[in-house]
């Protein structure tokens, strides 16, 4: 903490001078030598990269096979480095073996491209994200702790889906609804798991992070579906390929949120059963009816969100709150332009724009002051938080 935060808060009256003290000797004691680790990070960072500069400028000189057993090599000295750092706490046995977890990752996701380099071959990429996904899930779930790797899982879960899809709808036989259906309910499926394994394992902050990013990713793929035209050229039929999937969504997406809301009845597991359920029924509605009207749009669009808000008040999430009224607020600026684009072109237009964009700003301001949830403390946060 800033000493010229010390110093508001003395000034302001929030805290006496003893206070004050007794902050500045527990911040010392828990200082970290922020200037010696970035030191360090640099010349690490020197270091790899001369050694990617020699790798690169000798490549084509070095055999196939010695870069992949170098390949190999480093994979199994991280592999073993991950394994002595396990019992270990504080710093070297969190962070530096999330940092070492990381690498060892993202170097098994290359040695497949090394591999496919040397041997020439060539796959759909999400044949080796898969390949990786499966290999790497069960190192990166048992022993990771912080959001580098929580996302990194993510992240790869995601893309394997993605180039699946992106592969998928090149063939001549695609498509078939309950693949498209299932995969991109995933989100869905890695935020029940995170759910239950917050139950069982000792690491409930990974899980939990594993959760928010799952329900993020979750929330913000429903938010772009509302907004998006449906993808007609690669369909035969869009308009009932669409809703053959909003189907087979919406069963998945209720299903789990009854699951959640049995399994974990907390204001969190609801607020997440009410998204869920939410987000299935309008997602369905909007499928089947596939609306034209920029005023129909924009109703679904924000009704969505408006359940998402709503299940932020209930929870406690403020900030999340926060972001939805932001959000809701931008839609309905930009449904102003699209009712009224022609009135725009004019001067007089434009002042209307900007009238409308500022009154819409300073309700979303008092809304998101006035109505989110007040900050809990650190306890009432937990007890909240406890169920996600």
């Amino acid at each position: 903490m800033s000493e010229r935060k010390i110093n508001i808060w003395l000034n302001a009256g929030v805290i006496d001078a003893d206070t004050a003290q007794r902050i500045r000797e527990y911040e010392s004691e828990r200082a970290r030598p922020l200037g010696l680790w970035a030191l360090i990070g640099l010349g690490a960072l020197a270091i790899g990269l001369g050694i990617v500069s020699l790798v690169a400028a000798n490549w084509d000189d070095i055999p196939g096979m010695v870069r992949l057993a170098i390949h190999a090599l480093l994979i199994i000295c991280l592999c073993a480095a991950v394994y002595l750092l396990q019992p270990r706490k504080g710093y070297l046995g969190l962070y530096l073996k999330d940092i070492l977890l990381f690498v060892l990752a993202v170097l098994g996701l290359t040695f497949f491209g090394h591999l496919g380099q040397v041997y020439q071959t060539s796959s759909p990429l999400w044949q080796p994200l898969l390949i990786w996904l499966l290999l790497f899930s069960p190192l990166l779930l048992l022993t990771g702790r912080g959001w580098l790797i929580s996302l990194l899982w993510m992240a790869g879960l995601l893309g394997t889906a993605v180039q699946f899809l992106d592969w998928y709808f090149q063939q001549t036989d695609a498509p078939r609804a309950v693949y498209v259906a299932v995969i991109t309910s995933l989100p869905v499926l890695a935020l029940i798991f995170s759910i239950f394994m917050r139950k069982t394992s000792g690491r409930q902050a990974f899980w939990k992070q594993i959760g928010q990013f799952s329900l993020t990713t979750f929330v913000a793929g429903v938010g772009f579906k509302l907004i998006v035209e449906p993808i007609g050229p690669i369909l035969s039929d869009p308009g009932r390929f669409m809703s053959d999937i909003a189907v087979i969504q919406m069963l998945l997406w209720s299903g789990a949120a009854l699951l959640i809301y049995v399994y974990n009845r907390t204001a969190s597991g609801i607020s997440i059963a009410a998204i869920l359920t939410a987000a299935a029924i309008i997602s369905f509605a909007g499928s089947v009816a596939q609306p034209s009207s920029p005023l129909v749009n924009a109703t679904i669009f924000m009704a969505f969100w408006a359940a998402v808000g709503w299940s932020a008040i209930y929870s406690g999430w403020r900030n999340v709150f926060q972001a939805v009224v932001a959000i809701i607020a931008l839609r309905l600026i930009v449904l102003s332009f699209q009712l009224a684009h022609d009135l725009f072109s004019s001067g007089i237009g434009l002042i209307l724009a900007g009238v409308v964009t500022i009154t819409i700003a300073v309700i979303a301001y008092r809304v998101s002051t006035t109505l989110a949830p007040d900050k809990a403390s650190p306890v009432e946060h937990d007890h909240q938080e406890e169920g996600l």
